[in-house]
């Protein structure tokens, strides 16, 4: 029954209400709806909708907003989620912490090193191996906390850049070559892909762990999340088992980058 109410709820909005929704925001709905994974089914309607028309209204307030393609936005802006986080409705609040912060920057590059600091000085949430409850908290998790692993500062970062119209994904690689263990990273698109380590001041492309992440090996991928479905996995150490968070090789942009 449950299944039907949101079944008539997003024909309403996707066909019946074409006044108060374009094409855009109707393609929006249809790719999470086709893409989301099995559990994310008994999310509310009201939530997904939501969700859609703060990721397009985000769009038309930022400079850079006319600028993203319509993949890259699906894909990396729009979407609620990124690994197996407990779905947090994150995107009005964010939204109203961060938009203004944005508007003041020029390009998403300078926005991003402005709300990479910003944002946890803001919602008072900082690095611990120890003091979180668990890896893979939730955006009102960690700020519960005040403390994340690095999975948890990057999913916090990539919602609030996606709050904002920046295109976002999480990096990471399950086991360094020399064994010292895994990481999980942010990337983010202005052109082409970048990395940046959450709450890390530095500049993009240039991280603690960038010389590590060069000298990796096919043995030892890099992938980033992809909330479309890509027939590949994306690695989650502290949940091996759950399979469904997809995934894109990026290997290869940090053992040969590009040049600038």
């Amino acid at each position: 029954m449950r299944f039907f109410s949101k079944f008539i709820f997003l024909v309403f909005f996707l066909v019946l209400s074409p006044r108060a929704w374009g094409g855009q925001e109707r393609e929006g709905l249809a790719f999470l709806t086709a893409n989301m994974p099995q559990q994310d089914k008994a999310l509310k309607s009201s939530f997904l909708v939501e969700n859609v028309r703060l990721a397009y209204q985000a769009m038309d307030e930022v400079p850079w907003g006319k600028d993203i393609p319509q993949d890259i936005f699906l894909n990396d802006v729009l979407p609620y989620a990124s690994l197996n986080e407990r779905r947090d409705n994150w995107r009005a609040d964010f939204h109203r912490r961060f938009i203004k912060m944005a508007q003041r920057s020029k390009t998403i590059d300078q926005a991003v090193l402005v709300l990479n600091k910003y944002v946890f000085d803001a919602l008072k949430v900082s690095y611990s191996a120890d003091k979180r409850s668990k890896p893979d908290q939730s955006p009102y998790e960690s700020m519960r906390a005040h403390y994340a692993s690095c999975t948890g500062l990057s999913i916090l970062l990539t919602d609030a850049l996606r709050s904002v119209g920046i295109p976002a994904r999480i990096a990471a690689i399950g086991m360094w070559p020399d064994e010292s263990g895994n990481h999980t990273w942010v990337e983010i698109w202005d052109g082409r892909w970048h990395y940046v380590g959450a709450a890390e001041s530095t500049s993009l492309d240039n991280a603690w762990f960038t010389k590590k992440a060069s000298q990796t090996d096919a043995r030892h991928p890099i992938y980033a999340t992809s909330f479309k479905k890509t027939g590949l996995s994306f690695p989650m150490r502290w949940a091996p088992e759950l399979k469904f968070v997809s995934a894109v090789d990026v290997t290869a942009d940090y053992t040969h980058p590009q040049k600038p």
